[in-house]
């Protein structure tokens, strides 16, 4: 059977070479966009880097089975990349041995045979390239197949055209199929027999047209009409896979574009938090954790994020603008992926409202392939987002009434009118700002925050929300006097003397009898006397509103730890599913992270986890504890845990239906035989077939009263067995790649719930 995996891992060679940096020792990985492991100094890693960010995985592909691929410098980039400005004219990618695993990414311009470090071999195997053949029919049905299956279909005809493994590449993933043993001819290496092929198959033969291939025949004899008859039929399936894998991307790519649009006229109409559109970034780039950053920190977090990296983010953003300030007619700085002990994309926001702000993304892999395409989707979206104010100002406050052409003074009434019924106190804020200010009032006004208040994610004092010309109020110095008057516990008036006075009417901003915030209005006359109190009856309601956004972030963990307890409280009664809860939640995360699933499915899917087995509570201990097998009564008993599980949380109206859809059909099957309604493929709801997968997972690699736990080969065999009759087909493949992944060992990103923000 096809192994879908890239080559082997064999152990990197240190460089002994103690030449300066002019290569990289790269070595592949398996797994579907695992970026290779590199060997070599700090100072190539960075040298490097503009040329990692170029090598598609095709590249390493072609590179892996002994086609050296060149590399140019590239006239325009999309993003700023360390050393890109001393960056060579060209490089190379080449094997150290055809077929093997081990790479050598070269940038001194030197030929092979000059270059130190460990050498490429001058001669690989016969190289044959492909010629028109008429294919067979048995070779037919193998044209619409994956390559996997393709080569697995099309094994028995390759061996009798000699060939002795056969690899095949989607662009992605490099399938591998041995169909002949051999002994490894290198001593060094104790891992790969691909590293032998160029002695066991001393001929070869492309799939696909010179520097265009897509995989490899290696054969022990030169090939005849049969090998190159599969050769061609190997070509169109590996052209078609690649082109379906281009048309998904494009797809998804626009989905999440889209996502990330709509995040952004949600929050401009008030109908969303910033964090959610920070998170439809995140899912578009498929970054590990994502954060707001201006000069002063992290204003907004989202995922898994590493704190050292991101102090040093923010550090190299507020050097970068230092740097950088220009007049205007000069462009706005260009993206950046900087090495800050994690990969780290900066975005900055272009908007003139954005007062140096960023979006930061930290990266698992250092290059995804799109970042070296100024033209992609991807590219344009984050474009087009950087130059939209919504996301470094939040939502912006109404426009003043205008009645027969005359602007209106405020009123109380105007005031209260132009809050709406958003309950987000940051843009009741900047609402209740944007009104006052304008032709007769303020210049400006601004919505300050401390530390942990309230429906505040920022790491200090600072905006959260503003309107009008607020240049001064970010001063620190004019600040701390704000914060001296809102002390006081009232509002006031301030008068800063300078030649040209500033006046200032300040208010605060408070939760349970404590300032969290202070509202401030600039004004460059003396303020009408109706201002002030005007300005109190606006930070009363951003007070109400984040007394009630408090309480409500209080109530949504009391759910959250309640959820979980009510999952818990099962394994202090039944050894069968000690652990188990917390396993699957975290596989099912996990999971609905790689399908990227919107923040609200996570959410549902992680509280369905906690509860899926809940009916069990009325199962009696006879039948739940029974280490043989059950009888038909007892499993018919058995079986109610779904239905009762999902009776008791529909009578408490506590859950959303997608959680009473996990509970009641995690046990549906793919086939329509499961239970309890007989439900088959895709009318099974998605987070129940999602859960269904690592449940089953976990029931088969965990210990259990009448089974010894399964090791993970037997597991993963038997997933791929029942996939497509017990389970979906295409979760199951999902869920087996994401365990082949790098960021299998991270730790997972907690699902965005704007109930607990």
């Amino acid at each position: 059977m096809a192994r879908r995996t890239a080559p082997p891992t064999t152990p990197p060679v240190p460089d002994h070479s103690g030449a300066g940096p002019e290569h990289l020792l790269l070595t592949l990985r398996p797994g579907r966009g695992v970026p290779p492991d590199t060997c070599g100094s700090p100072a190539a890693h960075r040298a490097a880097l503009p040329w990692l960010a170029q090598l598609g995985t095709l590249d390493l592909h072609r590179a892996a089975w002994g086609e050296p691929v060149t590399l140019t410098r590239p006239r325009h980039r999309a993003v700023r990349l360390p050393g890109a400005h001393r960056q060579a004219p060209s490089a190379t990618v080449q094997g150290t041995v055809p077929g093997g695993a081990l790479l050598r990414l070269d940038w001194s311009g030197q030929p092979a045979a000059g270059r130190n470090g460990p050498a490429l071999l001058a001669a690989g195997p016969a190289l044959h390239a492909p010629r028109p053949a008429d294919l067979p029919a048995e070779l037919l049905p193998c044209l619409t197949l994956p390559p996997a299956q393709a080569l697995a279909a099309a094994a028995p005809f390759l061996r009798r055209a000699g060939v002795l493994r056969a690899q095949l590449s989607d662009g992605e993933e490099l399938t591998d199929l041995p169909l002949a043993d051999w002994p490894l001819t290198d001593p060094s290496v104790t891992d790969g027999p691909l590293t032998g092929l160029h002695a066991a198959a001393p001929h070869a033969l492309n799939i696909g047209p010179p520097h265009a291939t897509l995989g490899r025949l290696w054969l022990a004899a030169p090939p005849g009409p049969d090998a190159h008859a599969a050769a061609q039929a190997m070509s169109v399936t590996a052209r078609a896979a690649a082109r379906q894998l281009e048309l998904a991307r494009a797809a998804r790519v626009a989905r999440l574009s889209l996502d990330l649009q709509g995040a952004a006229q949600a929050l401009r109409d008030g109908h969303a938090l910033p964090e959610e559109a920070l998170q439809a970034a995140q899912r578009l780039i498929r970054a590990r954790g994502a954060a707001l950053l201006t000069r002063r920190g992290a204003l907004i977090q989202t995922g898994t994020l590493d704190a050292a990296a991101l102090r040093r983010a923010a550090r190299s953003l507020h050097l970068s603008l230092h740097l950088t300030r220009r007049p205007d007619s000069r462009p706005p700085p260009a993206p950046a992926l900087l090495d800050l002990g994690r990969w780290t994309l900066l975005i900055p926001l272009t908007s003139p409202e954005a007062a140096g702000g960023a979006w930061a993304f930290q990266l698992d892999a250092c290059a995804p392939p799109w970042l070296s395409d100024p033209d992609d989707l991807i590219w344009d979206t984050l474009r087009r987002a950087a130059r939209d104010p919504v996301h470094a100002t939040g939502p912006r406050g109404l426009e003043r009434r205008q009645e027969g052409g005359v602007t209106l003074s405020p009123t109380l009434l105007s005031v209260l009118g132009s809050l709406g019924d958003s309950q987000i106190p940051s843009q009741i804020a900047g609402r209740g700002l944007g009104h006052l200010t304008g032709d007769g009032g303020a210049v400006g006004g601004a919505y300050l925050t401390a530390p942990g208040s309230a429906g505040v994610a920022d790491t200090g004092r600072d905006l959260a929300a503003s309107a009008g010309t607020v240049t001064a109020l970010r001063e620190a110095h004019l600040q701390a006097e704000l914060w001296r008057a809102a002390g006081q516990g009232e509002s006031r008036q301030l008068t800063l003397a300078g030649p040209a006075p500033a006046f200032l009417s300040v208010s605060p901003v408070q939760v349970g009898g404590q300032a969290t915030g202070v509202l401030a209005l600039l004004h460059d006359a003396p303020p009408p006397p109706a201002t002030l109190p005007l300005l109190s009856v606006l930070a009363a309601q951003v007070g109400k509103a984040s007394e009630q956004q408090r309480v409500l972030r209080d109530l949504a963990q009391v759910r959250e730890q309640t959820f979980r307890v009510l999952g818990r409280v099962l394994e202090y009664r039944s050894f069968e599913t000690k652990g188990h809860t917390d396993r699957v939640t975290t596989l099912a995360l996990r999971l609905g992270q790689a399908l990227d699933l919107p923040s609200t499915q996570l959410a549902h899917l992680r509280w369905g986890a906690y509860l899926h087995d809940l009916g069990k509570i009325a199962i009696a201990d006879d039948v739940l504890h029974k280490r043989g097998a059950l009888t038909a009564p007892e499993w018919r008993w058995m079986r109610r845990h779904v239905t009762i599980g999902e009776t008791l949380l529909r009578e408490q109206g506590l859950v959303p239906p997608e959680v009473l859809q996990i509970v009641r059909h995690h046990h549906e099957r793919w086939d329509g035989t499961g239970y309890p309604d007989g439900l088959g493929g895709r009318d099974i709801p998605l987070l129940a077939r999602l859960f269904a997968v690592v449940d089953v997972f976990d029931a088969l690699s965990s210990e259990r009263p009448y089974k010894a736990p399964w090791s993970r080969s037997e597991t993963l065999r038997e997933l791929r067995r029942v996939a497509g009759t017990h389970l979906d087909p295409d979760l199951v493949d999902t869920f087996l790649t994401m365990l082949e992944s790098a960021a299998w060992d991270a730790p997972p990103a907690g699902p965005f719930d704007p109930a607990l923000h």
